[in-house]
């Protein structure tokens, strides 16, 4: 992109400079300009090609960037999963608990309708 970017610009002015040979109109508006509007316009170009340039390079960085990123958050995930796999969670384990104690309680709330009649 970079090499056809130069070529193209460099074929339109030396087009222009052909054709301030050939056609009236287009040689009163070399004449009449200054010299220095020509740097002016060649810093436009430039500047607008270094925008576009730079702004791809900039965005194939920050695609890297998140790649290396999601490639981290992956890694790290699966070594949770492979510790959750190789011992039982605390979690589980207060389920359990949780569970057994609820099933106490039904039993000592049965005891106790029992004892009341």
């Amino acid at each position: 992109m970079k090499g056809y970017a130069a070529l193209f610009f460099g074929a339109i002015l030396i087009a222009a400079f052909v054709l301030k040979e050939y056609s009236a109109g287009v040689g009163n508006f070399f004449t009449m300009t200054p010299w220095w509007v020509y740097f002016v316009l060649c810093g436009i170009i430039y500047s607008g090609y270094r925008i576009v340039t730079l702004f791809q390079e900039d965005r194939e960085i920050e695609q890297r960037v998140i790649e290396e990123e999601g490639r981290v958050y992956m890694e790290r995930i699966e070594r949770a999963k492979a510790q959750e796999s190789a011992q039982p969670s605390a979690e589980d384990d207060d389920a359990e608990d949780l569970i057994a104690a609820a099933g106490d309680e039904d039993h000592y709330h049965d005891d106790s309708n029992q004892n009341r009649l």
